[in-house]
């Protein structure tokens, strides 16, 4: 490949040396010229050669590998210039640069991070695959043209080769072409548009039947698909020549819709503290279990809250990719207790949210699993919580095939049961009929609309229960559910080990994949009847999860009066450092990864999730 042609992973190589060699011979940032390939120059001398001088070792924070891998994707001339200029201040004294997000340098290179994973993503999106006449006419080979904003052919050839590993592809861009033979991946210079050899026209025709058919006319936003679907993309989309017809007739269809679809009005919501708290403080704080001075291990976890430094509470930027870590609930009871971890005037549900939204960027609500929320919590919560915070949503029992108390069912759900059901301690979603389902789902996801207009929704949870087993029925099930989500985003927590099981696991992930669900990564205690492997796999592009549950085996299987005791669990600095390397692997492939501690017991979540921040904010050598 000549040098007009160098790849991205070949300009990062000549940057890293030349930077080495400058940083030997002491050279300031100001006193270099970068060219376009990443070699060096001084100003007004000659060229910079790597292993002029001896190799320096050079110790930098991990992150900034990865942003300098990603940088080097950008089409801006002076990327090598400011990587080389934030290499110098990591090491004249400015170790946690890195971390300032109003340091100028940094946030011009955040706002670059941000352009190429956005192209890594429109690629992702809007490549699209034409057979061409090969020499197997039974074996067709397939071509895309695409034209990325930056040179992301190498950064995002291999989310293609996971998806399309039994296809012969080739990806091709006027700056670089990738080729995958079912085989090996092979990565060659860009070409021009005219050289891109024709293809058939039936994939093409499959697009607009599929575009046309998962179109909806009442969520119809131009301005919206016009930012996420830009109009320089249309002239290779076959599905564009359908936009201009599918807007016009959106009205009509619409009003036919909502013709068929009238519903009664919804009843007023229900209180918002109790669906901020699924459970009720204890009457008598001499309860010794929940009582923190029968159990010594809240100090403990206290001690390493307090030891942590930086508590990354706005998240981690990590490549474009941004680390939230947070806990399975900010009300838990034993976690309000006297001195644990809410200070003492937080005496309101209003203060202790603002409170832990200072503290760490997500946190996982529980009390929509119990009774159904209701817009006017979401909207306070929205009001409660600065613009970077994040909000994991638990689906209701009823989404999810889990035993429900009629008791904490509003009136109108209660009276679709037959009168026998009403004073049962459990039902389940078959007891209700059909209409009622739908009404369950479609009102859950209204009340969570101002969390997703706000930007504050992470994902609706699904956690099915042990008993949901692979199965063609439970696979439909999981069809259903996405079709009543629409294009909400949610995460799938299985807890039946057969679905991660070595015969399963990847047809497992293919199913999550295929339905835009993100998987739920677990850590939970092993070798039980309802032990899920600890297995780690992304599904989705925009959201990689993983939660920790704690790991005491003497309670995992148990029925407690009080659903602490289960999670009543502080984990080890070696066992949170045992899951790094997946974390960082989801890092690479999904713009953000949320990290749920269920280990709810005191403050054992909290002490722990920071403590995991702490970890992936580690240093590396360069």
């Amino acid at each position: 490949m000549n040098a007009e042609h160098q790849s991205v992973g070949d300009n990062l190589a000549s940057w890293r040396g030349a930077a080495r060699a400058c940083v030997a011979c002491d050279f300031a940032p100001g006193t270099i010229a970068w060219d376009e390939h990443g070699g060096a120059a001084m100003l007004f001398g000659s060229d910079i050669e790597p292993g002029e001088k001896p190799n320096v070792d050079l110790k930098v924070p991990r992150r900034f590998l990865s942003l300098a891998a990603t940088i080097a994707c950008h089409r801006d001339p002076e990327r090598w210039s400011l990587l080389y200029n934030i290499l110098w201040r990591l090491l004249h004294g400015e170790t946690h640069v890195l971390e300032v997000a109003s340091d100028p340098l940094i946030s011009r290179l955040a706002t670059m991070l941000k352009g190429v994973r956005r192209a890594s993503h429109k690629m992702k999106a809007f490549v699209r695959f034409n057979a061409i006449d090969g020499d197997q006419p039974d074996d067709p080979e397939f071509v895309a043209w695409f034209e990325p904003a930056h040179r992301v052919v190498e950064l995002t050839a291999p989310f293609f080769v996971d998806r399309f590993r039994s296809m012969r592809w080739n990806i091709l861009t006027p700056d670089g072409c990738a080729r995958w033979d079912r085989e090996n991946l092979v990565l060659g210079p860009g070409i021009e548009r005219h050289e891109v050899p024709e293809g058939r026209d039936t994939l093409e025709n499959l697009w607009r039947t599929y575009y046309s058919g998962i179109f909806n006319p009442a969520r119809l936003n131009t301005s919206a698909m016009r930012a996420e679907m830009p109009k320089k993309y249309w002239k290779n989309l076959p599905e564009a020549s359908l936009i201009e017809s599918l807007t016009r007739d959106a009205p009509a269809r619409m009003s036919a819709m909502i013709a068929q679809t009238l519903r009664p009005p919804v009843e007023l919501p229900l209180d918002l503290e109790a669906i901020e708290s699924a459970t009720i403080l204890p009457q008598s704080r001499d309860d010794v279990s929940w009582n923190p001075e029968f159990d010594p291990g809240w100090r403990e976890a206290r001690r390493r809250i307090g030891a942590v430094t930086r508590r990354a509470s706005n998240g981690i930027l990590h490549d474009g990719s941004r680390v939230l870590s947070g806990v399975a609930g900010w009300t838990d009871p034993t976690l309000l207790a006297k001195g644990v971890f809410y200070p003492d005037d937080a005496v309101t549900a209003a203060d202790r949210l603002r409170f832990y939204a200072s503290q760490l960027p997500m946190v996982e609500v529980d009390a929509t699993y119990y009774a159904l929320p209701s817009e006017q919590t979401s909207t306070r919560w929205v009001e409660r919580t600065p613009p970077h915070f994040k909000f994991n949503v638990k689906a209701h029992s009823l989404m999810t095939g889990h035993p429900t108390d009629p008791a904490r069912l509003p009136n109108w759900l209660k009276e679709d049961l037959p009168l026998r059901l009403r004073i049962a301690s459990n039902v389940y979603s078959h007891h209700f009929s059909a209409e009622a389902l739908d009404e369950v789902w479609r009102r859950f996801l209204a009340a969570l609309s101002p969390l997703r207009a706000a930007g504050k929704l992470g994902a609706i949870m699904l956690q099915y229960p042990r008993w949901f087993r692979p199965s063609r029925e439970s696979a439909g099930e999981l069809a259903q559910a996405r079709f009543r989500l629409g294009d909400w985003p949610a995460s799938v927590e299985l807890r039946h080990r057969e679905w991660l099981s070595e015969r399963l696991a990847q047809r497992t992930f293919a199913v999550l994949r295929n339905l835009n669900f993100s998987y739920v990564a677990v850590d939970a205690p092993q070798g039980m009847e309802s032990s899920v492997p600890a297995i780690s796999e992304v599904t989705n592009s925009n959201l990689a999860m993983f939660r920790f549950h704690g790991r005491r085996e003497s309670t995992w299987e148990t029925r407690n009066d009080e659903v602490a005791e289960r999670y009543r669990y502080l984990y080890e600095r070696k066992q949170l450092e045992a899951w790094i390397p997946a974390i960082e692997r989801a890092m690479d492939k999904s713009l953000e990864v949320h990290l749920t501690f269920n280990n709810n017991k005191w403050n054992y979540a909290v002490a722990n999730a920071v403590e995991m921040n702490e970890l992936l904010l580690g240093e590396s050598a360069a």
